[in-house]
C-alpha cells in the first residue's frame, strides 16, 4: 500500500493516528480482520483511493481481532466497515467491500479545501464582530472555488444581514437544484421573502400600513413585535393581498427554524384561520 497514506493503529497511538490528525485531513479508518474475504477485497481498493487523492486522505488500518476493544468503542459489527473521522469525529462510515466510486463519494465532502482556509477566516473575524473581512474573505472563497457551497450559505447570510438582497439573491441562484430545498437554504430564502414585502408597494390604507410596519419589524430582527402585529390582522385580514398576512408569518416562522417561540405562534396562527 502506499506508504505515505496508508498506515496500521491500535488502540495506544490510535488518538494521534486518527483523532488528532483529523483536524488537519480527513482520515478513514478501515475495521478489518485476516480471515474476511470482503476486507481482502477491499484492501487495494483502499490502496487505490489513497493514491488518487494523494495526500488529501489518510487511511488508517485497524485489526478487529487485535483491538477489540477500539472496534467495540465504535460499534463495530460487520467487517469491513470503513469510518471517516474529522476533527476529531465521525462523519461518515460505510459497511461492506465498497467500490472505488462509493468510497470517492463518501469521503469527498470531508476533504480539505483550497476554501478552508478562507471560511475560517471569515468566521474568526465574525467571532470578533468585523463583518466586512468576513464578507471579503467568503468573496475571496467563491472567486476561488465556486463549487464549494458552503460559501453560497455563509456569504448569502451576511448580504442579508448588511441588507444586500440582490447580491444575495443572485448567489443562492447558483445554487443547484438539490440545494434549492431543505433546512439550510429555507430561512435565507424566507428573509428574502421578508425583504421583498418590506419593499413592496401596497397603498397607505390602514391595513397595508400595519402590515407594513410589521415587516418591517421582522426585517429588523424584532420578531417577537412582528408577529404580534401580524396575529392581530390575521383574522380579518387573512385574503388580503392573495394571504400576505400569513405567508409572512410562515415566512418569519422559516427564519426562526427551531426557535422555542415557533410552536405557541402557529398554534396561535392556526386557531386564527379556523
Amino acid at each position: 500500500m502506499s506508504a505515505m497514506h496508508v498506515s496500521h493503529a491500535g488502540a495506544a497511538d490510535f488518538s494521534s493516528a486518527v483523532l488528532e490528525r483529523s483536524h488537519e485531513q480527513a482520515v478513514l479508518v478501515d475495521f478489518w480482520a485476516a480471515w474476511c474475504a470482503p476486507c481482502r477485497q477491499l484492501a487495494p481498493v483502499l490502496e487505490d483511493l489513497a493514491t488518487r487523492l494523494d495526500g488529501a486522505l489518510a487511511v488508517v488500518k485497524v485489526d478487529t481481532d487485535a483491538e477489540q476493544e477500539l472496534a467495540a468503542q465504535y460499534g463495530i459489527r460487520s467487517l469491513p466497515t470503513v469510518v471517516v473521522f474529522r476533527n476529531g469525529e465521525v462523519v461518515a462510515q460505510a459497511v461492506g467491500a465498497q467500490p472505488l466510486a462509493a468510497l470517492e463519494r463518501l469521503v469527498k465532502p470531508h476533504l480539505a479545501r483550497a476554501t478552508d482556509g478562507p471560511i475560517a477566516a471569515a468566521h474568526a473575524a465574525l467571532g470578533l464582530g468585523d463583518a466586512g473581512t468576513a464578507v471579503a474573505e467568503l468573496e475571496r472563497a467563491h472567486a476561488m472555488d465556486a463549487s464549494d457551497h458552503r460559501v453560497h450559505f455563509a456569504l448569502a447570510e451576511l448580504y442579508l444581514s448588511q441588507g444586500r438582497t440582490d447580491e444575495a439573491r443572485i448567489l443562492l441562484a447558483e445554487l443547484p437544484a438539490n440545494l434549492q430545498v431543505g433546512n439550510e437554504i429555507a430561512p435565507l430564502k424566507a428573509r428574502l421573502s421578508l425583504a421583498d414585502a418590506a419593499s413592496a408597494t401596497l397603498g397607505e390604507d390602514d391595513v397595508a400600513q400595519a402590515y407594513r410596519k410589521a415587516v418591517q419589524a421582522a426585517v429588523a430582527g424584532d420578531f417577537d413585535q412582528a408577529v404580534e402585529d401580524l396575529l392581530a390582522l390575521l383574522p380579518r385580514q387573512r385574503a388580503w393581498q392573495d394571504g400576505a398576512v400569513r405567508k409572512t408569518l410562515v415566512d418569519i416562522f422559516n427564519v426562526l427554524g427551531g426557535d422555542e417561540r415557533v410552536k405557541g405562534w402557529r398554534t396561535r396562527m392556526a386557531r386564527s384561520l379556523n
